[in-house]
């Protein structure tokens, strides 16, 4: 059976999209696009979900960066490997790329994240599919607005616990 994080960086939350829309964020966020190490890092970032269930196990979820940097250090040395252990919060060092990470969600489509509660369903986590993207997309509004740019990722697990309440 193939694993979550392996569809998801296909098809999914994870996929090129994604990359894509981080690149626009960071246009928007920094007013300039990023270097072409950048860009390839940006690429590179999510890889590390290939293989893992990162929506039943926190455990992978939090080690999904290391892929990613160890490709990124091997291409750019030590500046990449930085680069993209800086998208997570948890202890590293924030890069300029976590705040684009988090920000690509607001740019994000509608109907590319109710794409991603059917390639993903574990998305929707007890709601509708149109319901679990208005959640999110009111977390991310929240996040961004308030300064925060929160983990989507810790709001997964905030619907999950709101859908068994």
């Amino acid at each position: 059976m193939i694993k979550q994080g392996t569809i998801s960086v296909i098809l999914g939350a994870h996929s090129p999209i994604h990359s894509l829309l981080v690149l626009l964020s960071w246009k928007r966020l920094y007013g300039k696009w990023p270097k072409f190490w950048q860009v390839v890092c940006i690429f590179l970032h999510d890889i590390g979900h290939w293989g893992k269930d990162y929506l039943d196990s926190y455990d992978q979820k939090f080690v999904h960066f290391i892929a990613g940097a160890r490709l990124a250090f091997q291409l750019f040395g030590e500046k990449g490997c930085a680069f993209v252990l800086g998208h997570i919060s948890q202890a590293y060092v924030r890069s300029e790329l976590y705040k684009p990470d988090k920000y690509s969600w607001v740019l994000a489509p509608r109907w590319w994240l109710y794409w991603n509660t059917i390639v993903e369903p574990k998305l929707a986590m007890g709601y509708s599919r149109r319901e679990a993207v208005r959640r999110f997309r009111e977390q991310v509004r929240k996040s961004i607005e308030s300064g925060e740019y929160r983990s989507t990722h810790s709001m997964f697990l905030e619907r999950c616990q709101d859908a068994i309440e």
